[in-house]
């Protein structure tokens, strides 16, 4: 079962464990303390110091990275975190031309620039780059609409607000004042300002379509121009161990029958997998590539060919796996054809000698598997586990770390989960230098981990040949096709649904996993809280969901899927939420690649992720009058 969906999940799980592998090894050069502390003036004054002074800083030490974070006052998490505002955060601002605006902070005293960038998607969320697209934008180009995008660093925010008594705007108008609370920092605070020329010089990563290659302050990865998955390096550009690339080969095999399991085909990545780059949009903060992913077969291309997004940050990559309308369709279609798939994914990491690797499944001991050459009997642990839960960690031993966040909507032992019956996969992880195979670049499996799978859940795919048949080509958003599949019901679209979700929901109820509609409730918001849905804020789309079921469902084992659509759908209305902004959804699936996840370890660099710094839009600022005397 490999879709969309599949292949970024596959390209995640690459760039994660691609972009890591590390235990903390303390760097202890360092870089002359005088030019240190002059660069640590600057960079608290200006966010673009980093890029500036990164060609001095490469012998940084360990006990100057962190000395910086402190300076900054982040943790290692918020050091890196990329902050995003839609257009619907910031409605006094719809309608102006996004050239107009512009973002500063207060920064040693000073009101400076600094680095944001504005992006635009298509009706299906994917990012907008005119002439590569195969749906309409969302709003109209170049001017600041609903759906947009603001995207800035959480670290550029200032400690100090502004005051137009002490801090001059030589040009311009600030229109907002956003201010940025983190649970582990203190405020912080930015402006959004209009008609201001002031740009700053940072510029956290670039890409290059052409040449093939990502480059950040802190990373570089080479890659064949014209297949993604063909990864020739990844290194770290700080430290010791810089230019040393981490990378040896990504290898994906499919075997599956079509339309009968005894008539099989196998694709895999060398041959038949392609994920071709076709266009990027470089801002400062944050790359968006639009990629085409295809499969061949017989030197010819087949009929499934989709489009994805990869986005780059200056120490994150995510794949924002998207569901939208046109998802389940494509699924549907994928899946009539295949018989008894099994999927093999493969990702040959070398030069990591020392490092450690754990994910949360196994890690309640706090152990690791250390690459040693040798299996020990927790790594045979680790490769019998079925699925590694919210989070994969690799400590490469090199003074960088890897954290990857796994937000695909499977709770493990969850309820969606127990739909996946049928659908036998595992992890697995192998560290030997004899266990060789014919698609590696360096010998040896050093380590080499990945996951298999075999089947298909057969219930799952039973609910989609279930789905009431609508004509969906006409329909832009979640939102529409709730309302859609509400009216639906009156029709008794649901029957076969329902009764294949009812028979299952028993024998959940009959072992003891669910008893109550409450826990059903919460069960299916625990899985679907995983994926980010854009239009309606989360809590309140979550507060619909909950109450629909629990208003609508007389036991556990009755649940009516019309019904609870369409009291969601009027419980919407009767709080003034128009439900058809509900646009799509997205499994933001990232690897983060800190220096170190901090003395709290993997599990408290989660809890960082899910509980992340937040913007809230204050008071609007005096009208202009008022500051004259300050201009």
């Amino acid at each position: 079962m490999i879709g969309k969906q599949g292949l970024s999940l596959l390209l995640a799980l690459l760039l994660s464990f691609a972009a890591s592998s590390q235990a903390r090894e303390i760097w202890t050069q360092g870089v002359p303390e005088p030019y240190f502390k002059h660069f640590l003036d600057f960079y608290k004054a200006d966010p673009s110091a980093m890029g500036r002074w990164a060609t001095g800083l490469k012998n940084i030490s360990s006990d100057q990275l962190d000395r910086t974070l402190k300076a900054l006052d982040t943790t290692q998490f918020t050091y890196l975190y990329p902050m995003e505002m839609k257009g619907y955060d910031l409605p006094a601002e719809n309608g102006i031309p996004t050239d107009q605006l512009s973002l500063m902070a207060v920064r040693a005293g000073k009101l400076v620039p600094i680095p944001f960038q504005f992006d635009e998607f298509d009706k299906t969320g994917l990012i907008w780059i005119d002439g590569f697209n195969d749906h309409d934008p969302e709003g109209k180009p170049g001017i600041f609409d609903d759906f947009d995008e603001l995207v800035f660093m959480f670290r550029d925010g200032g400690q100090e607000r502004y005051d137009p008594s002490r801090h001059t705007l030589k040009q311009g108008l600030i229109v907002e004042e956003i201010r940025l609370d983190s649970p582990r920092n203190q405020p912080r605070y930015i402006y959004l300002v209009r008609n201001n020329p002031a740009r700053s010089r940072a510029d956290y990563v670039q890409a290059n379509l052409e040449e093939g290659w990502v480059q950040s302050t802190l990373m570089h990865m080479d890659y064949n121009p014209k297949d993604f998955t063909e990864i020739d390096k990844m290194y770290p550009r700080l430290g010791p161990h810089k230019d040393q690339s981490v990378f040896d080969n990504l290898y994906v095999n499919i075997s599956t029958g079509i339309l009968n399991q005894n008539l099989r085909v196998d694709l895999d990545t060398r041959k038949n997998i392609k994920a071709t780059p076709v266009a990027v949009h470089d801002g400062p903060v944050r790359a968006s590539m639009l990629v085409k992913a295809r499969i061949w077969y017989a030197f010819m291309p087949t009929f499934f060919s989709q489009k994805f997004q990869v986005d780059f940050y200056e120490q994150s990559v995510t794949i924002p796996s998207r569901f939208a309308i046109g998802s389940m369709r494509v699924l549907k279609f994928f899946l009539m054809f295949l018989r008894d798939p099994r999927i093999h994914f493969a990702l040959d990491l070398h030069n990591m000698d020392g490092a450690r690797v754990t994910f949360q499944t196994v890690y309640g001991q706090k152990r690791y598997g250390v690459v040693d050459g040798k299996m020990s009997p927790f790594e045979q642990t680790m490769t019998r586990t079925r699925l590694p839960g919210d989070w994969v960690y690799m400590d490469s031993n090199q003074g960088w770390e890897m954290f990857f966040s796994n937000h695909m909507p499977v709770v493990p032992g969850g309820l969606f989960d127990s739909f996946l019956s049928g659908l036998r996969m595992n992890m697995f992880y192998q560290d030997d230098p004899k266990a060789t195979t014919d698609y590696e670049r360096f010998a040896g499996a050093s380590p080499r981990l990945g996951f298999e799978s075999e089947g298909l859940p057969r219930t799952a795919i039973s609910l989609m040949g279930a789905i009431p048949r609508l004509d969906y080509a006409d329909m832009d958003s979640l939102g529409e096709a709730i309302v859609a599949l509400a009216a639906a019901d009156k029709d008794g679209k649901f029957r076969k649904y329902d009764a294949i979700v009812n028979e299952h929901l028993t024998e959940m109820m009959k072992a003891g996993q669910i008893t109550t509609v409450d826990q059903l409730a919460d069960a299916f918001i625990a899985d679907l809280d995983r994926m980010n849905f854009t239009g309606i804020p989360r809590a309140t789309f979550n507060q619909l969901i909950h109450q629909a079921i629990v208003d609508t469902t007389p036991a556990v084992n009755q649940v009516h899927h019309g019904k609870v659509l369409a009291r969601m759908v009027e419980l919407a209305k009767q709080q003034g939420i128009d439900i058809t902004r509900l646009r799509y959804a997205t499994m933001d699936n990232t690897l983060w690649f800190p220096a170190w996840v901090g003395p709290g370890g993997p599990e408290d660099f989660q809890w960082q992720v899910t509980h992340p710094p937040v913007a809230r839009v204050m008071a609007r600022p005096a009208p202009p009058a008022a500051r004259a005397a300050t201009r």
